[in-house]
């Protein structure tokens, strides 16, 4: 090893540890003392108040997605295509009487003045001085930080932005202004929740940014706001540079604080600690892109959710780079380009995602406050204009709301020009990332047989090695449960990732790994194998094994073969347990909501979604039917029904599961 590279642990403790401890002793009260006249002399421009921000504004003007320049016709009719007028209103209304709703809450009054460090949920208020993460958690209690954090990243000022350009009512501007002047008043640097770690000060400030353009020519917002703005997006790049959020296995926190690096390092080019955070961030996220994102382009944290948050990180990056001319190298542009090779084969007809692995519903931008997040469409819209994809542009369907904010009416006409091919349809491998998707024309299965996460820290991933979903007849029928809570409830955090939560099987009891915490395993076991993938114009053959069950006293080993037909649909699910003595085992097939089941014998079951009936059989076991939860979002969950196979034979054992199409009436 080169004695010049520090290991990842020395790295992890120089950032999580060594420079956090600097910021407590220097950093901290250096950014909170630093006088208007010390902020102004790190840029060049002139020294008095109104001649720095016009200089600050006249060098910043063109380095975004978007500036009041796009306020044009044709931009705003673009833009009520993909989302009505009086919703754009609406949103800014909301904003401004102080109604929020994120994760589940409800749309909730937040009170004539706004607590920023208060879950509006549960009513829990975190104290302004530096926190621990047990703090932050509260295990025991009903808070959900991540409430907190939502409503303080600041989506809200895009939603007011936008509003602004559509009517030009500056009561929006002074809004804006308001709920900033407020926020930096409530939570003095490096103190509170809102200052826990980099990666809520980093969405939070390329929010801020986003404000500042739509606003920046306001004529209600005065040199003094401004100046008072501009020093708190400083402070948020010094806070994350020095917590920058490295680990044994970096996630997609640290991406996080890269693309703030990266923003704010733009948007301040013009002083030295801006350029070396565009150098550092640039530099960062090349490296991660490689460590983070398999070759096939499949991110490593085996989420569906969070592939496409990451998805989000990389393309906003690569875009912001591309307008001001900075490469990220053409192997970045490579593996994002796999990456939504992923996206393309995972999306379904009717535009649903497969429900796999962790999702908090958490964006970097959310340009409208209502939104689907079970559809990720809008990064095959963005992708097709970025890669010139014919067939990413086929998937996505109309243009984006996303894709003209951040390419504007260029991407557009861009877009309109790529016409002629259809979406892929075919079964595809993601071998690296472990996922390996069959398709029909009225049927998809989505197999999980890879690792549980993070190559052994399991991360956003579940216990759900050997699962699958089936997405038939233009809805889902049999589902992943999701994910529902992280601190919230622990217990039910623990339910939703664990192995009767998916669709696989449970020998004795026995989780496929041991949590260790909310967010990681003692240690992954799985080692899976694929045996056999083929795929035809009528049968796809998958057949894969793990080893989680090995460490068990018997050694057992579950081999799963999947026999997907084609034409007039069936799924074959042969499942093997190798190994010697008596054991249990239950097989779980988890039912979306709105699909019935009834029992016709022990081992028969029908499920009917709308018209049609599914018949389900088994060779051995006994079917039962049990009430069980599924959540489609963070914080929301319903009540859905699982057919639960059970038996408990002498090993080896095969068991053979038969779902076929019965009746459509």
């Amino acid at each position: 090893m080169n004695r010049n590279v520090p290991t990842v642990y020395t790295r992890a403790f120089i950032h999580r540890v060594f420079k956090p401890a600097l910021w407590r002793w220097m950093g901290n009260a250096r950014a909170a003392r630093l006088t208007d006249d010390e902020f102004r002399g790190f840029f060049p421009y002139k020294r008095d108040a109104e001649g720095f921000i016009r200089g600050f504004h006249d060098s910043a003007r063109l380095r975004f997605f978007y500036h009041p320049r796009n306020q044009k016709d044709f931009f705003l009719q673009l833009l009520t295509q993909s989302q009505p007028h009086e919703d754009i209103l609406t949103d800014a209304r909301d904003v401004a009487s102080h109604y929020y709703e994120a994760l589940g809450s409800g749309r909730t009054f937040l009170g004539e003045k706004i607590n920023w460090r208060r879950d509006f949920k549960s009513g829990k208020e975190w104290p302004l001085r530096s926190l621990t993460a047990a703090e932050i958690i509260d295990a025991g209690n009903n808070s959900d930080i991540k409430l907190v954090w939502e409503l303080n990243r600041f989506h809200q000022a895009l939603w007011l932005g936008k509003a602004y350009w559509m009517t030009h009512n500056e009561e929006h501007a002074r809004t804006f202004r308001s709920l900033v002047e407020e926020w930096i008043e409530q939570n003095p640097i490096g103190q509170g929740p809102n200052w826990f770690n980099a990666m809520e000060a980093a969405i939070r400030a390329c929010n801020w940014i986003g404000g500042y353009y739509f606003f920046c020519e306001s004529k209600s917002l005065s040199h003094e706001f401004w100046t008072l703005f501009l020093k708190s997006l400083t402070a948020h790049g010094l806070f994350i540079e020095s917590h920058l959020e490295y680990s044994k296995r970096n996630g997609n926190h640290l991406l996080s604080d890269i693309v703030g690096l990266i923003t704010l390092g733009m948007f301040f080019r013009s002083a030295e600690f801006g350029r070396r955070w565009l150098t550092k961030g640039t530099e960062m996220l090349q490296e991660e892109m490689e460590h983070q994102v398999y070759a096939d382009g499949v991110n490593y944290e085996k989420s569906i959710g969070y592939h496409r948050f990451v998805l989000e990180l990389m393309y906003t990056a690569l875009i912001l780079c591309r307008k001001n001319k900075v490469s990220l190298g053409e192997s970045f542009n490579r593996r994002l380009e796999r990456m939504l090779e992923f996206t393309l084969a995972y999306t379904r007809p009717d535009g649903s995602v497969p429900n796999v692995g962790d999702a908090d519903d958490g964006r970097l931008f959310r340009f409208s406050a209502r939104e689907d997040f079970n559809d990720h469409r809008h990064a095959l819209s963005i992708g097709s204009i970025l890669f010139k994809r014919p067939d990413f542009r086929a998937a996505s369907g109309p243009f984006h709301q996303d894709a003209l904010w951040l390419l504007g009416t260029e991407g557009f006409e861009e877009y309109q020009r790529l016409k002629g091919d259809s979406p892929a349809t075919g079964s595809r491998s993601f071998a690296d990332g472990g996922f390996y998707i069959m398709r029909s024309s009225d049927a998809v299965v989505f197999a999980d047989v890879g690792d549980l996460g993070m190559r052994g820290r399991g991360g956003h991933g579940h216990n759900d090695t050997l699962s699958f979903e089936l997405w038939s007849d233009g809805s889902v029928l049999i589902c992943d449960s999701g994910t529902f809570v992280y601190t919230a409830d622990i217990k039910a955090r623990n339910e939703f990732r664990s192995t009767a939560a998916h669709n696989t099987v449970v020998v004795d009891g026995t989780e496929l790994a041991e949590f260790s915490s909310l967010w990681a395993v003692r240690t992954d076991e799985t080692d899976p194998r694929v045996l056999t993938w083929s795929t035809g114009p009528d049968k796809d053959i998958l057949e894969a094994e793990h080893s989680a069950y090995m460490r068990l006293p018997s050694h057992i080993m579950h081999r799963r073969r999947f026999e997907f037909t084609k034409g007039s649909f069936s799924l074959t699910i042969t499942d093997r347990l190798e190994g010697t003595g008596s054991h249990s085992a239950e097989s779980y097939i988890h039912f979306a909501p709105g699909v019935s089941l009834r029992l016709a014998s022990p081992q028969k079951a029908i499920a009917r979604k709308g018209n049609t009936e599914y018949i389900i059989s088994a060779s051995a076991g006994e079917f039962s039917v049990v009430e069980s939860w599924y959540s489609r979002s963070y914080g929301v969950r319903e009540k859905n029904q699982t057919l639960r196979l059970s038996l408990a034979a002498i090993l080896p054992i095969e068991i053979v599961t038969r779902i076929e199409r019965a009746i459509s009436h």
